[in-house]
């Protein structure tokens, strides 16, 4: 499962319209805090915030697939570690057992035949 990145259409908006304002005046001075440039300071960070947020994704992601690596490497050497044991002491030994491996008889996985049904066709008796 591949971590998706994200956009934000918000701040899509948020470039377009700080570009239309800055036409109407660079310095533009709203009142009450609304202005050009702590519009545009908090657009920056949103674009940095979200620039890092789809680094970390990013890294995620490859550690992710390290990890998978790294596992499936390790269970093909305790499958190996656990044959040596094996062919150097046996599957019925001590040792074998103690190295994790299971003595007991596995079925096979070879379904039975069903048994055929006789059908007695026979005549009833009067």
């Amino acid at each position: 499962m591949t971590l998706k990145t994200r956009g934000s259409t918000a701040l899509d908006k948020a470039q377009r319209r700080l570009a239309l304002m800055k036409g109407i005046d660079e310095n533009l001075d709203l009142g009450h805090g609304l202005t050009v440039e702590g519009y545009s300071q908090l657009i920056d960070e949103v674009r940095s915030t979200l620039e890092d947020h789809n680094r970390l994704l990013s890294e995620v992601e490859e550690s992710r697939k390290t990890v998978a690596q790294l596992d499936k490497t390790l269970s093909a050497l305790s499958g190996r570690m656990l044959s040596g044991v094996a062919t150097r002491y046996g599957k019925d030994s001590i040792q074998y057992a103690k190295a994790g491996g299971s003595n007991r008889k596995r079925k096979s996985k070879k379904a039975a035949a069903p048994e055929a049904v006789s059908v007695n066709a026979g005549s009833a008796s009067a």
